[in-house]
């Protein structure tokens, strides 16, 4: 886990991991989803729009959250060797 981002509740915000220490030619080839810690169920909640892995990277779009929390985001993606990898970032809100 390396980064620590921040984003009104109010706001859509994009974020994106780089997928450091690949081997020279290996790819990120398959998404294995993404995860929002806490979960929270109800409108308040921050929700991934969307997502995509490529290359290198993987993005996500995120929306809401609660002013005042700060949320765990990671991601666990496949490569093109085989592996499983892992990461996240951490995300306060603040309020809109």
């Amino acid at each position: 886990m390396g980064d620590y981002l921040t984003k009104r509740s109010d706001e859509t915000r994009p974020v994106a991991l780089a997928w450091q220490g690949l081997a020279p030619g290996e790819t990120v080839r398959e998404d294995l989803g993404w995860m929002i810690v806490p979960q929270e169920m109800d409108a308040e909640a921050l929700v991934l729009v969307c997502a995509n892995c490529a290359g290198e990277a993987s993005t996500a779009v995120l929306r809401g959250g609660r002013a005042g929390h700060v949320y765990h985001v990671s991601n666990r993606v496949r490569t093109s060797a085989d592996r499983v990898l892992s990461q996240g970032l951490m995300l306060r809100v603040l309020a809109a």
